[in-house]
């Protein structure tokens, strides 16, 4: 089952990489501002910091293979709206940020019920190797979906990514649909705030948890955001249109895939929390290059780098917490894990775009990437918990 699940989930992520590429690409066609590539990130994260909690205590709660159902129908047809209103020509700025506000509702129920999963289908014993899967499933789309979007964009326009990412839910939902019940795992007889409560006590109290937390959460907030505003690199710093948009985040894909076949080769090795700090610092390191590259030649290298250490970061981070977790727990601590990209990310697209209006984008960037350094080197002394994990 787990590997249908994987097969279909590569189809879905591949049109989910396709609409992350045109929605840029068309919000800059609208506009033509940095601000509003950093807007869109603030929708979708007011959602994500506000449910996705909620949404880890209803993993636990509820049946997940029901959640999944719902969350990903609902996903598909908000792609397909989109695609439709650029298709007719009717599309403005604001439907793009209100369905940007509605899908990261709906990922905030999705993302934590789906981390939660995985240790059901495969479990404990192949964790590492799942999120390994798992990481290369999305990064491998990561190098796929920019590139036909690129492709697409230039062709048609951005309308074709966004119906075809919605025609791609359907491979998830034909095999969710075809899994057997998953029992809840949580507490019943307390309430959700309860249930809530419950869980950020047990992060609060272990160390480790609260350190890995800390770990993933600085360079998602002060380094990822690049990859929002890949457009304005691609168009005003290194001059390569639509296409060489598309093939940018296609080489950043490429590292993340690199990144992501190595989850599953580190995650059985010994002091993965000390790899954690230098990768992280590696990831910082690489983006404050890419920040200062002003040709393709330079820019390409250095954009594996980055997709690979980032990956890494994640990577490690989710073996580390599914392997230190309990499984009645596992959907509030995931929930918290996925509250980090889903909600830090787009806060530091919208301050890198606020940032980058003031003083250009690239500046607003290597900021960011000095930050990601700095705090890396620090945390070997500061993090002792997380440096002398197994």
């Amino acid at each position: 089952m787990y590997r249908n699940f994987w097969l279909a989930s590569i189809v879905s992520n591949i049109g989910s990489w396709m609409q992350y590429v045109a929605q840029g690409w068309l919000i800059l066609e609208l506009t033509n501002s940095a601000f509003y590539l950093g807007l869109v990130g603030l929708m979708r994260a007011v959602p994500a910091l506000s449910i996705t909690l909620f949404g880890g205590v209803l993993a636990d709660r509820l049946d997940r293979r029901q959640v999944l159902l719902v969350t990903q129908a609902a996903a598909g047809i908000l792609a397909l709206t989109l695609g439709l209103l650029d298709a007719f020509g009717a599309v403005a700025i604001w439907h793009i940020l209100l369905i940007a506000f509605l899908s990261a509702v709906v990922m905030a129920i999705d993302n934590p019920t789906r981390q939660a999963l995985v240790p059901d289908l495969v479990g404990k014993e192949n964790i590492a190797s799942a999120v390994g899967l798992n990481s290369a499933a999305w990064n491998g789309a990561a190098v796929v979906g920019p590139a036909l979007a690129g492709l697409l964009v230039a062709a048609i326009g951005t309308a074709g990514a966004f119906l075809l990412n919605g025609v791609s839910y359907l491979a998830v939902l034909a095999v969710v649909y075809r899994m057997p019940a998953q029992p809840p795992k949580g507490d019943m007889r307390e309430s959700i705030l309860q249930n809530l409560v419950a869980g950020l006590r047990y992060i609060r109290s272990d160390r480790r948890i609260w350190g890995l937390m800390l770990a993933i959460g600085v360079p998602t907030f002060f380094g990822r955001p690049y990859l929002q505003f890949m457009p304005v690199f691609a168009q005003d710093v290194l001059r390569v249109g639509a296409g060489g948009y598309g093939a940018l985040m296609a080489v950043n894909g490429i590292g993340a895939l690199i990144g992501a076949i190595a989850v599953a080769p580190l995650g059985g090795t010994r002091r993965k929390g000390s790899l954690l700090l230098v990768v992280t610092a590696l990831f910082g390191a690489s983006l404050l290059l890419f920040t200062g590259s002003r040709w393709l030649v330079t820019s390409i290298p250095l954009l594996m780098v980055i997709g690979a250490t980032q990956t890494l970061n994640m990577g490690l981070t989710n073996t580390l917490l599914q392997l230190t977790v309990p499984g009645d727990m596992r959907g509030r601590v995931m929930s918290a894990y996925t509250l980090i990209p889903m909600g830090l990310m787009p806060l530091g697209q919208m301050v890198t775009g606020s940032v980058g209006a003031r003083i250009t984008v690239p500046l607003a960037v290597a900021i960011g990437a000095g930050v990601v350094l700095a705090f890396s080197v620090a945390a070997s002394r500061l993090l002792p918990a997380v440096r002398k994990m197994p």
